[in-house]
């Protein structure tokens, strides 16, 4: 289903003054209305803290001696380079 297809519903939120001027000024910038604006912001911030509750989910069930040996393991495989200045090197 594509977004012009899908059921909205009306919200009413309650925000300070100076956050809804913020968003105004935003919204105007970027050539949205606010009500699209929102929306965007309100699917990118919601759907990263569900990505962290899937991680944190997935961390939950490994023990960290394990992931540490998993991580050393990955990283014996990149090959040592010599032309990699100092500030970047592990």
């Amino acid at each position: 289903m594509n977004e012009a297809t899908q059921r909205t519903q009306v919200v009413t939120l309650r925000v300070p003054v100076a956050l809804k001027s913020r968003l105004d000024i935003q919204a105007k910038a970027q050539g949205v209305s606010l009500n699209n604006l929102a929306n965007y912001m309100l699917t990118t911030q919601l759907s990263e803290l569900e990505t962290l509750v899937k991680i944190e989910q997935r961390l939950t069930t490994k023990s960290l001696p394990s992931l540490k040996k998993r991580v050393s393991a990955i990283l014996s495989r990149v090959p040592d380079k010599e032309d990699v200045p100092e500030w970047d090197r592990l």
